[in-house]
């Protein structure tokens, strides 16, 4: 039996996790569209809302996955061909979001709690074959929440939405109640921190690839050049943000468990994917500026609310420069929604994200004496 690589000394993902996150992030993709969408210069209805509603349960089957590979991957066999048949239900997902959600929603259902119930298998399998309680325990509230969220098959479509996240719902919150009161082996923090950061960089990459379709549909003019340009530099400015810190993640002794830096990444992944859109509609010029506004304003409070809830709890020395910073990036922003064109919106944007990279870079050589970047 291979040795856990949670007892590795240099633990660090597989290659298979790394093509878990980018078949996870080519899925990603196909939701990540209902954004781009517009009718009369307006969003589809409601396409925000289904956005999210579609993001949720994609986002909680690669957590949990994770949060297994975290703590009990062996890299064995077993464990390769379920993860590979995981990406392939991954896919099919992803095959079904063309139909109407009120009409496809069975069929998207199945799929996904087949990918539930697989992932239980993975937590029931290692606490039975190594009698470790805390998997076994783990396994039971993930059977029950799959359980729920796949009888709202049963239910019309408006019932149905409330069942099916409310088994989700269950199986994010009561793990948490027993990490706090049981032996859980603590969160392998090196491998937490690199893959959550690994999948950043390929949902960034995501908006490189979206940025480069964008130049290829558009009529090219000075207006379409410099928003490209300027949502290029935002890209990479957000690259820098995101990672200019990290190491203080890893070397952190707070959130033992890593729910805090596990679950904050949900906005943060989230924002990516509407500042991608952002900049989109930039280029094209095809968004009703006050729905412009809206996205532009909600990807920038979802990436500094997942950016800065992880390190408010896990870096406390840094709180008082976290809290100023992010204001001060806030106030930038909120005044340049005052502008009335969608590129004008963006450089205040990118001009909000330049503010905070220099005020970072000053509250860490405050701090360390030096940048930890």
């Amino acid at each position: 039996m291979k040795k856990e690589l949670y007892l590795w000394e240099y633990r660090q993902a597989t290659w298979l996790e790394l093509f878990f996150d980018l078949i996870f992030a080519v899925s990603l993709g196909q939701i990540t569209h209902l954004l781009s969408h517009t009718h009369n210069h307006h969003l589809e209805s409601a396409s925000f809302i289904k956005f999210l509603v579609l993001f949720i349960p994609y986002w909680w089957i690669w957590l949990s996955h994770t949060i297994f590979s975290n703590r009990y991957d062996r890299d064995e066999k077993g464990h390769r061909f379920l993860t590979l048949v995981l990406m392939f239900l991954l896919m099919l997902m992803s095959g079904v979001l063309d139909l109407k959600v009120e009409r496809g929603y069975r069929l998207f259902i199945s799929i996904y709690g087949a990918t539930r119930f697989l992932i239980t298998y993975l937590f029931f399998a290692e606490g039975r074959k190594n009698n470790d309680k805390a998997a076994s325990q783990i396994a039971e509230y993930f059977f029950l929440g799959a359980l729920i969220s796949t009888s709202a098959l049963l239910f019309p479509f408006k019932y149905a939405v409330f069942i099916f996240f409310l088994g989700i719902a269950i199986e994010m919150i009561l793990p948490l109640f027993y990490s706090k009161k049981n032996n859980l082996k603590p969160a392998d923090r090196d491998h937490l921190v690199e893959r959550i950061g690994l999948l950043a960089i390929i949902l960034l990459g995501e908006s490189v690839i979206s940025l480069s379709a964008s130049l290829r549909e558009v009529v090219w003019n000075t207006q379409t050049l410099s928003a490209a340009i300027i949502g290029f530099v935002m890209i990479c400015m957000i690259w820098w943000i995101y990672f200019d810190s990290f190491t203080l993640l890893i070397e952190s002794k707070r959130d033992k468990n890593g729910v805090v830096i596990a679950f904050s990444q949900f906005f943060t992944y989230v924002s990516f994917a509407l500042i991608a859109n952002t900049i989109r509609h930039a280029i094209f010029n095809d968004l009703n500026i006050n729905e412009f506004k809206m996205m532009a304003f909600l990807g920038m409070a979802f990436l500094y609310i997942g950016k800065q809830t992880a390190y408010f709890i896990n870096v406390p020395e840094y709180r008082y420069h976290n809290i100023r910073n992010t204001i001060i990036v806030f106030v930038i922003m909120i005044s340049s929604m005052f502008l009335k064109q969608a590129d004008h919106i963006l450089y205040g944007m990118a001009l909000s994200f330049a503010v905070y990279i220099a005020v970072n870079y000053q509250s860490q050589i405050k701090i360390y004496g030096k940048s930890v970047f």
